[in-house]
């Protein structure tokens, strides 16, 4: 018994021992490890940001910047403000950007770049009030008054997460150097919507979804803006009212004249020379004194950023070297109006663009578009050069005369190609009988337009000529005229002859194959062949006016035929002859002031008979 007691009390010393052994080791412990509870960090600050799915924009921003990966992967001490996912979104969302990539790599960089120090891995414990320098250089204002708060707003949500290469404070929004630039956030055609100095250039712009689609997309283009008074002042220089009246191909040829599409240029980046448009027209450029196009137009603001180039807005419009030498001059006026687009591209054809662009001076009376159907001409296809160079040249005088200086009455006016025939008098200017002049005193450098209502074509063949050839038409007119005067040839009066002779100057009122079967019925004949000569020859002298006068002339009284007296009533639009009979001018136009060579013909619906 007494052998096991000892035995027991062996193991209780024991015990105690062990027990008090074990206690002291823990103190030590203790006493050596109460500022480390929490595991060694494993991560670098990187991995620690993409270990957290809050900071993955951070990551996403990073990843753009391999050599900041790279530090902040590295073994120095570090500390880094990281912003949430939420502090991204709310700076894209004042920035009024869609996504980082909206953010150019150097301004996004300097930004990443503000939320490193450098000098040490700082706990929160460790800041103070004051300012601490980032790696961008710029220096962050500290407050740690309540909690930690960076240039007086932005909070730390969550401080020290410890990482192997230094400490991570989260912070709820993203820190903006003082030298930060907000990059643009418009395309080069929403800044122009959004100036409000510039809604005529966004008006013709809008004539042209192709170019606003250019305009809206990637790309690096630079664009010379016209302000809306630059506009205005353009429409003065080429005498119109509006966009609209413009010719869409010149407009878009203007408008493509201010963009080039190789390079965003700044300012600064602009040299002395050319610059080649998308017009592939060159735009010269000059830097002395300020930036200057073409010599007289004037950067007024420069380097307006844009998501896809840079704007540079200019005080006129650009107007490209191909299209300058038309403004001011006689040819202006219908070049840059689309209701003359007919007249220009005739002008083209026949290759005389280069003489109504000289010195003159000139007097052009110029057809509109609806002036050339008026006449017939519904396309210039069916025209040759040769064809038409006599017509253009028809509608030019070799002289400026204003509409004040156009001669009263009836007069026959030299062109640079013959005569026309002007009537001027209560009812207006008109040309041939059938053309009005609508528009007067177009004053340009080099004579002066007057506008028309239908194009002239100038004679070619005589009255005979123009009578045989409508005799033999589609639809046949004057066939028993024809035939009339057929008869009188080789007798003591040819009036054949008369109608035939180039230096004639006649007028012939001309009776329808239905007037003279009418004729017919009352001298109970059969045709014209049953006619005695001299019977048919004093009847078609009575139709017969020894001068050119076209409806326009005709007033009321008595005119003198070759054979008598007829009496006109102009406002009837009818003639009589001495035995009372009345006929009527016919009401198609197309049958009334008939041009020819050596005079005019009029249709009428009856047969005039002598005394």
């Amino acid at each position: 018994m007494i052998t096991h007691f000892k035995n027991r009390l062996n193991q209780l010393v024991s015990f105690r021992w062990a027990l008090a052994f074990s206690v002291l080791a823990s103190l030590v412990l203790l006493s050596c490890n109460d500022d480390d509870d929490a595991p060694a960090p494993d991560k670098n600050i990187v991995q620690l940001a993409q270990a957290n799915p809050e900071l993955s924009t951070l990551v996403t921003a990073l990843t753009r910047f391999p050599d900041l990966v790279t530090t902040l992967s590295g073994s120095g001490q570090l500390t880094v403000f990281a912003p949430t996912n939420t502090a991204f979104t709310n700076l894209l969302t004042t920035l009024g950007l869609p996504s980082l990539e909206a953010i150019p790599d150097a301004t996004l960089k300097s930004v990443l770049q503000y939320h490193v120090i450098t000098s040490g891995a700082l706990n929160a414990s460790q800041l103070t009030n004051g300012t601490i320098t980032t790696a961008s250089g710029q220096t962050i204002a500290v407050n740690v008054t309540n909690g930690v708060t960076l240039n007086g707003s932005t909070r730390v949500t969550t401080a020290d997460v410890q990482a192997t290469n230094g400490v991570v404070h989260v912070v709820d929004a993203v820190l903006v150097p003082s030298n930060f630039v907000a990059p643009p956030n418009k395309t080069i055609v929403q800044l122009a919507q959004a100036t409000p100095n510039l809604s005529v250039l966004v008006t013709a712009l809008t004539k042209y979804p192709d170019l606003v689609s250019t305009l809206s997309g990637n790309g690096t283009f630079t664009v010379f803006a016209p302000t809306n008074t630059a506009f205005t002042n353009l429409l003065a220089a080429i005498g119109q009212t509006s966009l609209d009246d413009i010719p869409e191909s010149v407009l878009k040829s203007v408008l493509q004249y201010h963009v080039v599409s190789t390079a965003a240029l700044q300012a600064s980046q602009l040299t002395a020379g050319n610059l080649n448009s998308v017009s592939n027209e060159a735009i010269a450029v000059t830097v002395t004194g300020g930036v200057r196009i073409n010599g007289t137009v004037n950067v007024t603001t420069a380097d307006v950023s844009a998501t896809n180039g840079v704007v540079h807005i200019v005080d006129a419009v650009l107007v490209p070297p191909s299209i300058r030498p038309v403004v001011g001059t006689i040819v202006a006026p219908a070049y840059f109006n689309k209701n003359f687009s007919t007249l220009v591209a005739a002008v083209v054809k026949a290759d005389l663009l280069s003489t109504l662009l000289g010195a003159g001076p000139f007097t052009l009376f110029a057809p509109t578009n609806a002036a050339f159907t008026a006449a017939g001409v519904t396309s210039l296809d069916n025209l040759t050069k040769a064809q038409l160079i006599p017509i253009l040249q028809y509608h030019v005088l070799g002289s400026k005369v204003l509409a004040a200086d156009l001669p009263s009455g009836s007069a026959a006016i030299t062109t640079l190609n013959g005569k026309f025939y002007l009537s001027n008098g209560g009812s207006g200017v008109f040309i041939n009988g059938t053309t009005q002049v609508t528009s007067t005193n177009i004053n340009a450098s080099n004579g002066v337009v007057h506008v028309i209502n239908r194009t002239l074509i100038p004679p070619a063949k005589t009255i005979a000529q123009t009578a045989t050839d409508l005799s033999t038409s589609s639809s046949p007119q004057f066939t028993q005229l024809v035939a009339a005067l057929a008869r009188t040839s080789g007798t003591g009066t040819d009036l054949l002859a008369a109608v035939s002779n180039a230096d004639a100057n006649l007028t012939v009122f001309a009776p329808t194959d239905a007037a003279f079967q009418a004729l017919y019925t009352a001298l109970g004949v059969a045709n014209v062949n049953e006619i005695p000569i001299a019977t048919l020859t004093a009847v078609l002298q009575v139709h017969v006016v020894g001068a050119r006068v076209f409806s326009t002339d005709l007033t009321n009284g008595s005119v003198a035929t070759l054979n008598g007296n007829v009496t006109v009533n102009a406002t009837a639009k009818t003639i009589t002859d001495a035995k009372g009979n009345v006929a009527n001018l016919s009401a198609n136009a197309a049958l009334l002031n008939v041009l020819a060579t050596n005079g005019v013909i009029h249709t009428i619906d009856k047969v005039l008979l002598p005394q």
